[in-house]
C-alpha cells in the first residue's frame, strides 16, 4: 500500500506518502499503474477556499480526478471515490437518500458533483470497476484546526485555550456527524461494493453548529464564549444521511457524538501536551 499527497493541506499526522498531485498525469502514471485498486480522496475540500480560489479547486476536484480515470482505465485499477454529502445542497427531505438531487451551493460542492458524475460516466462507458462513495461530516484525530480546518477541531482549539468559538450566521445549521473509525469502516466496506454503486456513509442523525459548541465547551470547562458572525457563503443548511443502503452491506455506524467528542478532546489534550 503506498499514499500520495501533494502536502497543501496534510492532516496534523506524520505518514508517509509520496509528494505526487492529481494534477499531473505523469508523475501520477507510476503509483496507479502498480495498484489494484485506487481510493481517490485527494480533493481541495474547503468551502470557503473554493469561493476564494475556485479555479484550483475545479483543476483538483474535476481535472485531478479526470486523470485518475484516465490512469485507471489505462491499469484496469478499480477506483473508490470519495464524493460527499455536499453534492446534495440543503436537505430537501429529513434524510437524504442517494436519489437526493444534487443541488451543490458552492463551488467545492459543484466540483465534486463533477467529479462524481464523471466516475459514473467512466463506469458506463468504458465498464471501469468504479464504487462512488458519499460521506457525510466527518471528526476525529489528527484533523486540521486551522482556518480550513473541521469546526470540531477548531472549536476545541479555541475552548482549550479559553477563546471564543466563532460561528457563522446563528449555529442552527445541522450536521450528520461521524467518527473517523466509521469513515474507516466505510472505506473498507466499499471494497467489496459491487461496480456502479453509489452510497451514503454518516451516522443518520444531526447536531447542530451551536450544540456541538456548546458540547465542547462543557467537556472542557472552558470559559470560552460563543460569538455569532455574518453567514458564509455557499454553506449548507442542513445535511443527514439515509444509510438504509449502507446497512443493507453490513455498514453500521457507531459514533456517539457525546462520547467521541470526550475522546477526541481527551486526545487533543494528550497530544498538546507532549
Amino acid at each position: 500500500m503506498v499514499g500520495i499527497d501533494n502536502y497543501s493541506h496534510p492532516c496534523t499526522n506524520d505518514v508517509v506518502a509520496a509528494d505526487v498531485d492529481v494534477r499531473d498525469y505523469h508523475d501520477l502514471k507510476p503509483y496507479i499503474e502498480q495498484c489494484d485498486i485506487c481510493f481517490h480522496l485527494a480533493a481541495q475540500i474547503n468551502v470557503d477556499k473554493s469561493i476564494s480560489n475556485a479555479e484550483e479547486t475545479i483543476e483538483t476536484n474535476v481535472l485531478g480526478t479526470q486523470n485518475v480515470l484516465e490512469l485507471a482505465k489505462r491499469f484496469k485499477a478499480k477506483v473508490i471515490f470519495a464524493s460527499t454529502s455536499e453534492v446534495y445542497g440543503s436537505s430537501q427531505e429529513y434524510l437524504m437518500d442517494e436519489s437526493h438531487p444534487l443541488d451543490a451551493q458552492s463551488p467545492y460542492g459543484a466540483s465534486k458533483i463533477a467529479g462524481d458524475r464523471l466516475c459514473l460516466a467512466y463506469h458506463k462507458t468504458y465498464g471501469m470497476d468504479i464504487v462512488v462513495i458519499r460521506n457525510f461530516n466527518t471528526f476525529g484525530e489528527y484533523q486540521n484546526d486551522d482556518s480550513y480546518g473541521g469546526v470540531i477541531a477548531k472549536f476545541t482549539t479555541a475552548a482549550l485555550a479559553e477563546k471564543p468559538l466563532i460561528i457563522f450566521g446563528d449555529g442552527t445549521q445541522e450536521r450528520d456527524y461521524m467518527h473517523i473509525s466509521d469513515a474507516i469502516q466505510a472505506y473498507s466496506l466499499s471494497v467489496m461494493l459491487p461496480s456502479g454503486t453509489v452510497i451514503n456513509f454518516g451516522s443518520g442523525k444531526t447536531i447542530s453548529v451551536n450544540e456541538i459548541a456548546e458540547t465542547i465547551i462543557d467537556i472542557t470547562g472552558s470559559k470560552s464564549n460563543i460569538v455569532h458572525i455574518g453567514p458564509r457563503q455557499g454553506e449548507v443548511q442542513r445535511l443527514c444521511a439515509d444509510i438504509a443502503l449502507a446497512r443493507v452491506f453490513g455498514f453500521e455506524p457507531t459514533t456517539d457524538i457525546k462520547r467521541d467528542l470526550k475522546g477526541y478532546i481527551e486526545w487533543v489534550k494528550k497530544t498538546t501536551s507532549q
